[in-house]
């Protein structure tokens, strides 16, 4: 990388584009790029994530690159929470500021995904459940403001469209629950041990819902 000297004779800060591997919450390895900018005035480290979501890693000419990354590691839970944090401010913002008409176009296109999207993953887990349960008889994509997914006594499963916007693990925590229902009716030990024994992390991905899920109304 060549060095600059800016006009007073000074040298410039220097960016170089990086890449680390962590560890999200769920234990899978994200890569993550960030932009290491070297300046001759700085005598420390500063990471910035920025409203977009981009890292910055800022330090001193000397810095190396594997100095950065161990950097970018040793701090890796508090950087993948502000990038998550930003996008999701980014996305709201996004959504904010469409007009009605924006705004039903993106529930249609949402609509017309979930009817794929939801029979494809009841598919996927509905051979989990115990033998002999009832069988699912039919999808239906829903728009309620209370609720993110219901199981009739025909074994009709609902689900929300507006859940097309939220994390796919947790998409799959309310197809698990409603599929659950199949066997039992209720929220009985029994029936928390059996979506336990699909999805042992529910806990957490009920969590993301129960905290999260007005961000998904609009």
């Amino acid at each position: 990388m060549r060095r600059t000297l800016n006009a007073g004779g000074a040298r410039a800060a220097k960016s170089e584009s990086r890449a680390v591997v962590l560890t999200g919450e769920d234990g899978r390895p994200v890569r993550l790029t960030y932009t290491l900018i070297r300046s001759p005035k700085r005598r420390t480290y500063t990471i910035v994530v920025k409203p977009e979501g981009d890292v910055v890693l800022r330090g001193p000419v000397r810095i190396s690159g594997n100095t950065a990354d161990q950097i970018i590691l040793d701090r890796q839970e508090w950087v993948l929470s502000k990038v998550a944090l930003q996008k999701e401010r980014a996305a709201d913002s996004l959504i904010g500021s469409l007009s009605v008409e924006e705004k039903a176009l993106l529930e249609k296109k949402y609509r017309s995904a979930a009817r794929i999207l939801f029979a494809e993953r009841v598919r996927f887990y509905e051979p989990m459940l115990p033998p002999g349960h009832r069988p699912a008889a039919g999808i239906r994509i829903a728009s309620q403001k209370t609720r993110w997914g219901s199981c009739s006594y025909k074994g009709t499963l609902s689900f929300n469209w507006r859940l097309m916007m939220a994390p796919p693990e947790v998409l799959d925590y309310v197809v698990v629950h409603e599929l659950c229902h199949l066997c039992e009716m209720n929220h009985s030990a029994a029936f928390w041990s059996l979506v336990e024994s699909i999805l042992p992390d529910w806990k957490v991905r009920r969590k993301w819902l129960s905290d999260n899920g007005q961000r998904l109304l609009f």
